[in-house]
């Protein structure tokens, strides 16, 4: 026999020995009153024996009342504790059914499944402060992609995203995804580095040739479209990169940075 077992039998025991023992002290108490009673019916009369039947009546309404309030009072934190208990059940299932979908971009230097991970080269105008002339600078830009990682019980569907330059809300590229579906615990990647190109010239449309060098320094924000089991478009929160883009970085450099920032 387990311990669970023998801890279960010595509770059911114990419980049923206070039951017959209050069980017992009751049958006594009764019995003891109900003598009492009698004995003063015959020696003091009528009177005296409704008067005391009216005190014992008084005095079984009051236990009656008592009893009764305990019992709403026990019965009202029970109700509370199964109201609290089917809450946080609720929560729990609601938290695991809710799509809160984790993103984070970086640079990927190995192949993906659905795009390469070969660097673009574009080509940019730079300025020489000395002279007033220009010469054309080739920059390898490595791959950029957004990972999608999915916590919930179930799948759900990145519409879009978009991109767009803080503090300069003129400077936003929209793009939709099609079939970009992630399943429960599982990751999902695709590439924003044309977009980022264009984003650090200050411009929307992709290109190899820019007739002006790239921002230094450029805070990137990011924001999904998906939906999930209810089918409503939705946004997710809004995440901010500072984007380094050489000369001031040796290599691009991309580092995730709080929105108060």
């Amino acid at each position: 026999m387990t311990r669970h077992r023998v801890l279960t039998r010595m509770l059911i025991t114990q419980l049923r020995l206070r039951f017959l023992v209050a069980l017992i002290a009751l049958i006594l108490i009764c019995t003891g009153l109900t003598l009492w009673f009698l004995v003063a019916w015959h020696r003091h009369g009528d009177t005296y024996a409704l008067v005391l039947g009216q005190l014992f009546s008084f005095f079984t309404s009051v236990i009656i009342a008592t009893v009764t309030l305990t019992y709403l009072h026990v019965s009202r934190r029970s109700l509370a504790a199964a109201e609290a208990a089917t809450a946080l059940q609720r929560e729990q299932w609601e938290a695991r059914l809710t799509v809160q979908p984790r993103f984070w971009m970086g640079i990927r230097t190995e192949s993906g499944d659905r795009f390469t991970a070969r660097p673009i080269a574009v080509t940019y105008r730079r300025d020489r402060a000395d002279n007033g002339q220009f010469y054309y600078d080739t920059v390898q830009w490595p791959q950029v992609v957004v990972d999608v990682w999915n916590d919930a019980e179930r799948s759900f569907r990145v519409s879009g995203y978009g991109l767009w330059v803080r503090d300069e809300e003129h400077l936003a590229i929209e793009r939709s995804l099609s079939g970009f579906v992630v399943p429960p615990n599982e990751l999902r990647s695709f590439p924003v580095t044309q977009e980022l190109i264009a984003l650090s010239v200050r411009q929307r449309q992709f290109q190899e040739r820019y007739e002006r060098p790239p921002c230094e320094e450029s805070v990137i924000g990011l924001r999904l479209h998906y939906s999930d089991w209810r089918d409503d478009n939705r946004s997710s929160r809004d995440a901010f990169y500072m984007l380094l883009s050489p000369p001031l970085a040796r290599d691009l450099c991309i580092q995730r940075i709080e929105r108060n920032v």
